[in-house]
């Protein structure tokens, strides 16, 4: 998760974790139905079982990186939440 430098207190790292985990849990609830794995995988095989790469166009190559990086950080909040998330 892109996080934005604040300065550090007990209560602000709180805030954040608790965030973070709010964030990460209803990524989850969102991508465990049915219809949320069949958009997930589309995404997967879309964005990160591919190639971003397009020689001779580098601002298709960049839209495809930052595609890719929507797909990864979605992936990673599904994967914080089901390692860490329920134990928060």
């Amino acid at each position: 998760m892109k996080k934005i430098k604040q300065p550090s207190s007990s209560s602000s790292q709180a805030q954040e974790l608790t965030d973070e985990r709010q964030i990460a849990q209803a990524f989850y609830n969102a991508f465990k139905s049915p219809n949320g794995r069949l958009v997930y995988n589309w995404l997967e095989g879309q964005y990160n079982n591919s190639s971003s790469f397009v020689p001779g166009e580098p601002e298709t190559t960049a839209y495809n990186e930052g595609c890719r990086a929507v797909f990864l950080q979605i992936k990673h909040n599904l994967e914080y939440w089901e390692e860490k998330g329920k134990e928060l």
